[in-house]
């Protein structure tokens, strides 16, 4: 098992390339598509809106610029900030890192070690895989980490859950099958032990999801157990960014978008559309007293955002593909960046903890072994945050600190004679999707009712097969290629596709496939509740 996560939305393997909506007939060639050039001159650059400057609303920009498009992209803060959620850059990150290389940026740190603790103490020790023999999925994942106190009769009540895994295939029938209960009622039905639930599954449920088991969807956590149980044994291996991934990544990537003509508005949010009504297309977008003009818009937000324009929006509201989403609920998160006045060993960099009060999980970060600005300090440097922290927002920044500390001692016992010298807190309110069962009924795909209105986000449902922030990522690739594609102009992006299945892992699912359908050829198969 390993520290990885989900996919907000459609984290599972076997994914593929979600080939790009064609809603009209174009002149294509391959994977382009261009327009014929009106009599008399050139065809005139299409606008287009990008509201969000996370990894979403980044891709979409960089690849719609580097098709001609005349971009403006909106964010929320004075510059690029990387959405809530995971640290990591998992091995499957294939077009992140792709990106990165396009970049031409060195950010990442090596394969990075990470361990779980629970109440009692240190639970959960992950090796790097890439440096152990490779053995068929799931045997690696089972054999290298270490379980200090966790005897095997615990862990072997993990092989049940296997069969879920495998039946989830990440098909709209899977999904809606797996969301009418929660995650703790899953690991109940297939006789999952208390303490392997607690130490183990439960703190990947709140690093994943961001919410106790007993309020997360099953769907979505067995997506998220694919990773940890059934996928390649390196996948589960991952990478640190070096720094702040904002100034990092996302500072350099913005120059040089900037440079190539896209127009960067910084501190500003989205908050209604203009609509033509003759096409029922968006016309402009509303920003405080701002109106920009665009001939498409690409929502990269989080929810939260999104679910503020609806409530603007009176034509929004006439649509029940959008009034959906206001029954969607958000996570509040909390981070705190610590100084401590003298060096604690921290055994690995990244740490993921059960939740010790019942009310947020939470995960721990070593700095000093990450950062490059703080490989020198005299002291150490954590960031902790945490999940499901709406209690902790009304506190100052002091008790946060305070309570931050308390946490990292239970966990590391040299924290006791440490004293923190300095401290950073960030709030972000209702800033995570909560995943909670029957959620996903609710949730928008990328294409709308509204022909030049997409949207991307790693909370969103596609079929890629991608997690975090790499999902994000390509469907902001995604939404682009809808925009070249409802234009006519342009090239597509290219998405890497997720590694298939390992050959015997294929054939189970293949075989789970085959007696799902003879299931349904039984008589009266559907006269009982599913």
């Amino acid at each position: 098992m390993c520290w990885c996560a989900a996919l907000s939305a459609a984290p599972v393997a076997g994914g593929q390339r979600t080939p790009p909506f064609s809603r009209r007939s174009h002149r294509r060639r391959g994977n382009s598509i261009r327009a014929e050039a009106p009599p008399g001159g050139e065809a005139q650059r299409k606008k287009v809106a990008v509201a969000g400057a996370g990894w979403a609303g980044l891709a979409a920009a960089h690849h719609l610029v580097k098709q001609g498009y005349e971009v403006t992209l909106f964010a929320a803060d004075s510059g690029p900030t990387e959405e809530v959620g995971l640290r990591g850059f998992w091995y499957p990150y294939r077009n992140i890192f792709s990106l990165v290389d396009e970049l031409g940026i060195s950010p990442f740190t090596g394969w990075t070690k990470a361990a779980y603790y629970s109440p009692q103490g240190l639970a959960v020790e992950f090796p790097v895989f890439h440096d152990q023999p490779r053995l068929p999925a799931p045997f690696g994942i089972f054999a290298y980490p270490e379980f200090p106190g966790l005897p095997l009769i615990d862990r072997l009540t993990s092989i049940p859950v296997l069969s879920a895994v495998i039946d989830f295939d990440n098909t709209d029938t899977a999904w809606r099958k797996y969301d009418t209960m929660t995650a703790r009622e899953l690991f109940k039905m297939f006789g999952c032990s208390q303490r392997l639930y607690k130490e183990v599954f439960e703190p990947a449920i709140w690093a994943s999801l961001f919410a106790p088991g007993e309020e997360c969807s099953a769907a979505a956590t067995v997506g998220m157990l694919y990773y940890y149980m059934l996928s390649h044994q390196e996948n589960s291996d991952f990478v640190l960014c070096r720094r702040e991934v904002e100034d990092k990544i996302f500072s350099p990537w913005l120059k040089s978008l900037e440079l190539k003509g896209l127009r960067f508005i910084a501190n500003t949010v989205p908050t209604s559309l203009t609509i033509n009504k003759d096409t029922e297309c968006i016309s402009g977008v509303i920003c405080g007293e701002e109106v920009y003009d665009t001939d498409a818009f690409v929502l990269a937000t989080g929810l939260s955002p999104l679910q503020s324009i609806i409530r603007n929006s009176p034509f929004l509201q006439s649509r029940q593909e959008f009034t959906d989403l206001l029954y969607l609920s958000t996570i509040d998160v909390v981070s705190v960046k610590l100084w401590f006045d003298k060096k604690v060993t921290i055994p690995k960099a990244a740490n993921i903890c059960s939740s010790f009060d019942d009310l947020s999980g939470w995960i721990f970060f070593d700095l000093t072994s990450v950062y490059d600005d703080y490989c020198d300090e005299p002291g150490t440097v954590v960031e902790a945050e945490f999940y499901n922290a709406s209690h902790l927002l009304p506190l100052n920044d002091q008790q946060i600190s305070t309570e931050a500390s308390g946490r990292l001692i239970n966990c590391i016992r040299d924290f006791e004679g440490a004293t923190v010298i300095q401290q950073c807190v960030r709030r972000s309110p209702r800033s995570a999707m909560h995943f909670l069962p029957g959620s996903y009924k609710h949730t928008v795909r990328g294409t709308t009712s509204i022909p030049n209105l997409f949207i991307a986000g790693d909370w969103i449902v596609n079929r890629h097969g991608s997690f975090s922030k790499e999902k994000a990522y390509v469907t902001g690739l995604e939404a682009a290629n809808m925009t070249v594609d409802y234009f006519g102009n342009g090239d597509f992006a290219k998405i890497i596709a997720v590694e298939g299945d390992e050959p015997h892992i294929e054939t189970l699912r293949d075989l789970n496939r085959r007696a799902n359908e003879l299931k349904t050829q039984i008589p009266f198969s559907d006269f009982f509740l599913q």
